[in-house]
């Protein structure tokens, strides 16, 4: 993505707004205060070593865990207002690690249950629209299936499936393929580089490299609860400003900041 698109991407309008964002466990500070804007469209990868506080910053943006301090907003709805769940899950799409499915439902159950329920879709609508979306991650042939006759990229496929299903205005991936079996993971990498390219607004916290440097609009780089660099995947990855990137980034590549990056990830760092 060149610097000239991003900077388009980043005059649109704010979608995720996170203002001196804190979140404390017991005495210890995961979120130290956390400033961070998405705009419409954009598409933002978080990358750093584990315990740095990024699945955390995901779980508050999603009302999966409360803040303590600051201010969060999804299309200017506080993350911590006066809403519903379903409210939120109108607005965004969450993607976890390990699926969520219900493995007593079929695929078609899995993603119509929440736009009949919560969207009040007519059941028809909801299994074609489901139909739908299962032809654009691949998995037609799989609709009548239950959760444990898949395999985990398949399950990871309808989960996006799913989340889409609720037609959000952004959708926020937490280290998506980190469960895995190395050999499916491109399979899960290309249905998001596909809703990248299709305009979604996506916060997408990964230890795949590649993805966020050819898919990203920004990468993000956390460690110890703060934002210690954020850049266009070009200058984060191959012209870091600070020492922490380039010392966390060497230790990936194993030399200078972006040598190296092809088949690396960051899990486990």
């Amino acid at each position: 993505m060149s610097a000239e698109d991003a900077e388009d991407k980043g005059a649109a309008k704010s979608i995720i707004s996170v203002r001196g964002l804190r979140k404390s466990f017991g005495d210890a500070a995961v979120l130290r205060g956390i400033d961070l804007e998405v705009a419409e469209g954009e598409v933002v990868s978080v990358i750093g070593p584990s315990g740095s506080g990024k699945s955390t910053l995901a779980r508050c943006l999603c009302r999966l865990e409360r803040i303590d301090g600051g201010s969060a907003s999804v299309c200017g709805a506080d993350v911590q207002g006066r809403h519903k769940n379903s409210d939120i899950a109108r607005l965004v799409g969450m993607i976890f690690q390990n699926y969520n499915l219900y493995p007593h439902m079929s695929v078609l159950q899995n993603i119509t249950l929440s736009p009949v329920r919560v969207l009040k879709m007519a059941p028809r609508e909801a299994e074609e629209l489901a139909a739908d979306l299962l032809e654009k991650v691949g998995l037609s042939d799989k609709i009548r299936a239950r959760p444990r006759e898949l395999s985990g990229g398949q399950r990871q496929r309808v989960a996006i499936a799913r989340a889409l299903a609720m037609n959000p205005r952004v959708m926020i991936f937490d280290e998506p393929t980190s469960a895995l079996d190395p050999e499916l993971v491109g399979e899960v990498l290309e249905v998001m580089e596909k809703l990248a390219g299709s305009g979604m607004t996506m916060l997408v916290i990964t230890h795949e490299m590649m993805f966020a440097k050819d898919a990203s609009d920004r990468i993000v780089f956390m460690d110890d609860g703060l934002i210690v660099e954020e850049g266009v995947p070009s200058q984060l990855l191959f012209n870091p400003r600070q020492a922490r990137t380039r010392q966390f980034l060497q230790r990936l590549s194993g030399g200078k900041p972006g040598s190296g990056l092809s088949g690396v990830n960051t899990d486990g760092a």
